[in-house]
């Protein structure tokens, strides 16, 4: 489970807010290795960009860009090439011998899309990266059991998971957010970075499918999904839920206070 300090958790949702007066941020990680869902929505009557290219998640000690790089490219190609053979005369003259080669080409191009665009009063949905890529695995000394209800055909059974809770300080996965919005004054960018800082608070190991489960059903915001495989062709399911803590907005130089985060 995700927690934070000053970003608005939705306990319906699993969702997180972090709101002022131009603009609101939301934070989802449902789905598997916890992909990260942003929507930005622009409050003010001024148009907002988001700035990829100084946007970026860290995990650990490891910085992974939110900027889009990958560009689908096609076409087509055309080549000729030329051998040469001698004559079988014993001649040591070399005769050419054209090949023509044709094809097509399907590719990806590393080209950076670094600022989205959001008109007055609208909102973008973004999913710029995963948190993880791989299960988490925790010391057996930190899971005790508990019991959850396990979905059959016709009816609802009790079924043990193994639970592990944690603080920011055991967790065992920490990240952080950082996203720059601007609006233009003038022709200047007026930058403000907002950070905002999560932890995984609990996690479910389980050998069931998570949809299964009566506790965790719900895409709750809060939820992400990994999991392995394990002896006998089993597979070993892991449900992380996650907290946010310590969400700062961070004035940039040519801002005003009124861009705090509240």
């Amino acid at each position: 489970m995700l927690s934070s300090t000053n970003a608005v958790k939705n306990e319906q949702t699993g969702e997180f807010n972090v709101e002022n007066d131009s603009v609101k941020i939301t934070y989802s990680f449902y789905g598997q290795n916890a992909p990260v869902g942003i929507q930005v929505y622009n409050k003010s009557n001024k148009p907002l960009y988001i700035d990829w290219q100084s946007s970026a998640m860290v995990v650990g000690d490891k910085t992974i860009s939110y900027a889009n790089k990958n560009v689908p490219i096609s076409g087509n190609i055309n080549g000729v090439s030329d051998t040469y053979s001698t004559s079988n005369r014993g001649s040591n003259i070399a005769y050419p011998q054209s090949t023509y080669t044709s094809g097509s080409i399907n590719a990806v191009a590393k080209l950076p899309e670094s600022v989205t665009f959001l008109p007055p009063h609208a909102k973008g949905d973004f999913r710029p990266a995963y948190v993880t890529n791989g299960f988490l695995s925790v010391p057996d000394t930190m899971l005790h059991k508990e019991i959850t209800g396990f979905i059959e055909q016709y009816s609802t059974v009790p079924v043990n998971v193994k639970v592990a809770n944690f603080t920011k300080e055991n967790s065992p996965l920490v990240f952080k957010s950082f996203l720059t919005l601007y609006t233009l004054q003038g022709n200047q960018p007026k930058p403000v970075l907002y950070e905002q800082e999560f932890f995984i608070s609990k996690l479910v190991n389980s050998s069931s499918n998570p949809k299964d489960l009566t506790d965790y059903q719900v895409q709750r915001g809060d939820y992400f999904i990994n999991s392995k495989k394990t002896g006998y062709a089993k597979v070993m399911t892991g449900i992380g839920i996650a907290a946010a803590v310590g969400g700062v907005a961070a004035v940039g130089a040519s801002a005003d206070n009124s861009n705090n985060t509240q």
